[in-house]
């Protein structure tokens, strides 16, 4: 009988502290975003009681020197009571989205981002998720999505060594904009036209950082090398694979080479150029340089070296112009 006695209590007081941890968590919330100038939300509410402790945001938003950059109908951040330190952001679907100041329809089956930190002061990060069933973001005044897939599947965990992190991922059957397959298969002079959706795009990397990501750091950590081990496009059966290692300078520039390999060369030439990207007077110059290369590959595809180096970037020796710079804050 004591037994029994000593669990409902021991379950009471679990119960009490669940619902207290939810409380306080709102309380907290509420009075951060009151006193913030980049973020704030309409009303805040415990959830999750009694499986989870978290919150409900209802209407949030971001802001970024006074212009308004994201704002959602509500959100709902929770983690299980056996590991509070296992945080996943719920979206509800539909609902409406703003992104900097433009209205969109966010539609799809589930949208989830999951955020784990490590026991320490400064809650080492342990892990970042981001999965999504049938995603669709559609302008309010358009007639079809501006971005829409299958599903999105990525994530971000560290390794042994904790500056070192694993990032990996796909996202199944991206759609392209309504008409775009087909206006540059034509053009293209293609047989048979490209979809309008993507097969595929995968990725998998090591992504270096100065030092070891944590939640409560003081600001973003700088990016000092990304290692591609793979990262694959299908595209009506024809693929691109993008691998190679890049450094990064403190100055936010990327040094090194990534290696292109393209299966049907021929293919994507005439895209290329159906799309603008190849100058005409180019192609049979380029045409030559692809059957060449073709020739010295074991599978029929031609490699392409993109280089960077001091701010700027060649493929195969033609410059392309400025390198994209990282921002690099520590």
């Amino acid at each position: 009988m004591r037994v029994w006695v000593w669990g409902v209590v021991l379950a009471g007081c679990v119960l009490a502290a669940d619902w207290g941890a939810g409380q306080g968590m709102a309380a907290w919330l509420r009075r951060t975003l009151a006193g913030s100038e980049t973020a704030g939300a309409a009303q805040v509410s415990a959830r999750g009681f009694p499986a989870r402790i978290g919150v409900q945001i209802e209407a949030p938003w971001l802001a970024e020197a006074g212009r308004p950059v994201l704002a959602l109908e509500r959100a709902t951040v929770t983690a299980p009571v056996w590991n509070p330190l296992a945080w996943t952001l719920d979206l509800p679907l539909p609902q409406r989205v703003t992104l900097q100041g433009l209205p969109f329809a966010l539609t799809g089956a589930a949208a989830a981002l999951t955020v784990a930190a490590a026991p320490g002061a400064d809650l080492p990060l342990a892990g970042i998720t981001l999965r999504m069933d049938s995603p669709a973001l559609q302008l309010a005044a358009a007639k079809a999505p501006s971005l829409a897939a299958e599903s999105v599947d990525l994530t971000l965990r560290p390794t042994d060594d904790p500056r070192l992190l694993q990032l990996t991922g796909a996202i199944v059957a991206p759609a392209l904009p309504p008409g775009l397959a087909g206006a540059l298969s034509r053009q293209a002079g293609l047989a048979t036209p490209l979809p309008d959706r993507l097969d595929r795009i995968a990725l998998e990397a090591g992504v270096a950082l100065a030092q070891p990501p944590a939640l409560l750091s003081a600001g973003p950590v700088a990016l000092t090398a990304l290692d591609l081990r793979r990262a694959d496009l299908l595209w009506g059966g024809h693929r691109i694979g993008v691998s190679g290692r890049l450094s990064v300078t403190p100055d936010g520039w990327p040094e090194g080479t990534l290696t292109i390999a393209l299966a049907d060369f021929p293919v994507w030439l005439d895209l290329g150029l159906a799309a603008g990207l190849v100058p005409p007077e180019r192609k049979p110059m380029l045409a030559a340089m692809g059957e060449y290369l073709a020739r010295q590959s074991p599978d029929g595809s031609v490699l392409l070296p993109l280089s960077f180096a001091n701010g700027r970037m060649s493929l195969a020796a033609i410059p392309l112009g400025p390198a994209p710079r990282l921002p690099q804050r520590q």
